[in-house]
This record gives structure tokens, sequence and C-alpha cells, in this order.
């Protein structure tokens, strides 16, 4: 028995009888979006009180899983007792250009989303990269023939609410006295491009997994690209360093450590349920990471966050509901 075989058994060992396979995959998104939030507030205190550029820490977590995802490669063989590693995007055509292009687009909706969070005020740019669950309704019904039911129109229109107003951008919610941060019109479009190139993504997972993609052949290409574009643009943020202190280095360690794992459930659920139900179930990082704003920056909620966070839990709740009746 092969160690990749043994890892799948684990895997489906975990999953509970009563679930259906689309359902424990949904379940994976979640506790992904809450890792990815904690990977985030890691991010933020490596930024704000290490002084670490964002893209310095996306070459370190792009090293840290890319070396973990080699190892992945070596172990784990395909059906025909092959060892992935001598095809590590995929067999086939169609297999390496998904593969090839889930890379690029996770690498360019980074630089997308980091520009847009560096020139726009915080809010803004949040809800922009917001929109993708709405999009990839529509994206899984042309390239993967997913049904589009009411009750998915409703929940993704109710998540991106949420999100708005968890998020409060100052285009509909007005200017904070506070904040001194110019605007760009460059950064609206450039949060618009990364919401259009995550719900790629999540449609590019949904269809590898249809066709049989290792979910560490998708791993792979966002290490190669996540570091070769950290690497071209990083200069634009200032001189990379090392950590100062032991603090420091526990970000980092953070960082590459739960964003990994992070990365990892996603790529492997997302293969197992629609793509436009992991999208919304992956849009409720906004909540979790506000949480972590809260419980680690001290940020004080407003009624308006309370509002955005019921919205999120209804969405969560409603799609619960419908796979507990079995509704697809």
């Amino acid at each position: 028995q092969s160690i990749s075989q043994s890892i799948k058994i684990k895997i489906m060992w975990c999953k509970p009888k009563w679930l259906t396979v689309e359902s424990y995959g949904l379940i994976l998104v979640l506790l992904s979006a809450i890792l990815y939030a904690i990977a985030g507030a890691f991010v933020k205190l490596g930024h704000v009180e290490g002084g670490l550029p964002s893209t310095e820490l996306v070459f370190a977590r792009g090293i840290f899983q890319g070396g973990i995802v080699v190892l992945g490669l070596y172990f784990c063989r395909d059906d025909k007792q092959q060892r992935l590693i001598y095809r590590p995007f995929g067999n086939g055509v169609a297999a390496r250009k998904l593969v090839w292009m889930r890379g690029v687009l996770g690498g360019a909706g980074f630089l997308l989303d980091y520009h847009c969070m560096a020139v726009l005020p915080l809010g803004d740019a949040i809800t922009l990269m917001s929109l993708y669950p709405f999009l990839t309704i529509f994206l899984a019904r042309a390239f993967l023939g997913e049904e589009i039911k009411p009750l998915h129109l409703i929940v993704t229109t109710a998540s991106i609410v949420g999100a708005v107003l968890i998020a409060q951008p100052t285009f509909i919610f007005g200017v904070d006295n506070d904040a001194d941060l110019p605007t760009s019109s460059l950064g609206y479009i450039t949060g618009c491009l990364g919401s259009v190139c995550l719900a790629c993504v999540v449609t590019l997972i949904r269809k590898a997994g249809k066709i049989g993609v290792h979910t560490f052949q998708l791993l792979l290409s966002w290490a190669l690209f996540g570091i070769v574009f950290s690497v071209l643009f990083g200069p634009s943020e200032g001189v990379w360093k090392l950590p100062e202190s032991a603090e420091v280095w526990w970000y980092v360690a953070g960082v590459c450590v739960v964003g990994a794992w992070a990365h990892l459930m996603l790529n492997y659920a997302g293969r197992l349920a629609p793509a436009g139900l992991v999208s919304v179930v992956r849009a409720s990082d906004i909540m979790w990471a506000y949480a972590c704003e809260i419980e680690i920056f001290g940020q004080q909620p407003s009624r308006w966050t309370w509002m955005g966070v019921v919205l999120i839990l209804a969405s969560l709740l409603a799609i619960a509901g419908e796979k507990s009746r079995g509704g697809g």
C-alpha cells in the first residue's frame, strides 16, 4: 500500500459516515477559512511589528510550502504506482494547463490584492476582494455545468453584504476622519481584478478535481509562482531583511505553517464540493479575520460589524441546512 493511499484512507477516515463528500469538503473549506484568517494575523504582526515586507513573507511561505509539497510528490503515487514527482504538474495536456493556470492566476491574484490593500483604505480593499463568490457561481455554471439555485444566489448576496458591513468601505460609509490614506483609481481596478482571479482559482480547483489532478500538484504551482512573483515585485516594497527577534521569527513560522495548512485544506476540499458554495464558505474568512482583529489588535466592533457577522453566519447555516436535507 503506497503512502498516498494511506493518506487518502486517513483523510476519509476522519469523515463521519453520515456526511456526504460535498458536505465534508465544505467543512474543510470552513476550517481553511479560519486558518487563512489566523495566517493573515501573523502576516500583519510580521509586517507591522517586525517590519517585514509582505512579499518577503510570501517568499518564505512559498519556500516552506514548496519543500513540503516536493516531499509529498516524491512519496505519493498515481493510479499506475508512479511517483508524482515525475509528473509534478499533472498527467496529460489538460491537467497541466489547469495546474499552470491555477499557479499563474493565484500568484497574480496575490499581487493584485496586495496593491489594492496598499493604495486603498482597508475596508474598500476587503470589500472589493470579497466580490468573487458571485462571479464564481456563474463561472461554475459556464465551465463546470453546476446548477445555479435561488438559494445559492441568496446566500452569495448575503455573504457579500455581510462582508461590506464588516469592512465598511469609504465609498459607502464615508471617510474616517482619523484615516489619512490616499486613494487610487488603479487600486479599485486591481481589487476587482483580484476578485476575478480568485473566482477563477476556485473554479480551476474544482475542475482539476474532476479530472484527477492531485492536491500536491495544485499546491506546487502556487508555490512556484508565489516565489517568482514575490522576487520580481519584492524590490518595490523595500529591502528584505532577517527577523530581528525570536518573536518575529515565531510570526514568520505562523505565516508558513498555518498558511500552508490553510492552502492544503482549500486545494484538497475545493475539489470535492461545488465551486459556487466553496467560494461562499471561503469568503467567511473576513468574519474570522475580524475576530482576530478584536482578540489580537483590540479592534472594537460596531453595530454594522455585528450585522455583517449575522449575515455571514446565516449564509453558512443556510448552506449547512441545504446539505443536511440532501439538497445538492
